[in-house]
């Protein structure tokens, strides 16, 4: 049985904050993979324009190759309409029923996640990575933890990591208004960024 940790989202685009949790989840969290899962449509982000399918991929990918323990899957990208978590996570269990997986979130996320569609249903059938952010009290998310484990009997691994406060719509706004984004994203993804010319039009 392997632990397979799933970090899921829009990666539009992929930045150095994503990476950061995604090593963690690793080294502290002591998973044997990780597994990028970019979003076909993100129900927390309907109605927004994005970068194309493709671009947010190849961007994950690029991000992927600095380290052979992280993957990228397109079952979110092939699926039909929005990327639900609790049934990307039945797919992945079914079609590999003897790994574990753990989906990783931040903060704001771990904070919210009854309230995700079939919320309850994931805090009940898979274990939870949770990498704390910038901005939210270690108190409060003790306090999800104790719920979490108490009702659900869910499995909750913290993992610290540096806690980079990197947001993709900030990265979007340096490049609309010309200015570089060096540091925010991976080497690759930069200048995948600017060989394809992304976002200098985008408003979202």
């Amino acid at each position: 049985m392997s632990d397979i940790g799933i970090l899921g989202g829009t990666f539009d685009p992929f930045h150095m904050g994503h990476l950061t949790i995604a090593k963690a989840a690793l080294t502290a969290g002591g998973m044997s993979k990780v597994l990028l899962m970019p979003a076909k449509v993100s129900p927390f982000k309907l109605g927004r324009e994005m970068a194309s399918e493709e671009d947010r991929f190849a961007m994950a990918e690029i991000a992927a190759s600095m380290d052979e323990n992280i993957e990228v899957s397109r079952l979110e990208l092939d699926s039909e309409g929005v990327s639900y978590t609790f049934r990307t996570l039945t797919t992945l269990h079914k079609l590999h029923p003897y790994d574990r997986y753990w989906l990783i979130v931040g903060s704001d996320q771990f904070i919210a996640l009854e309230s995700w569609y079939k919320g309850k249903d994931i805090l009940e059938d898979f274990q939870i990575i949770l990498a704390p952010r910038p901005g939210y009290r270690m108190d409060d998310l003790e306090e999800k933890v104790g719920r979490y484990t108490s009702v659900f009997g869910t499995q909750v691994r913290v993992v610290r990591n540096d806690m980079l406060d990197i947001s993709s719509t900030g990265i979007k706004e340096n490049i609309r208004a010309g200015k570089g984004i060096e540091g925010l994203v991976p080497a690759g993804i930069e200048q995948y960024i600017n060989e394809h010319g992304l976002y200098r039009a985008i408003h979202n």
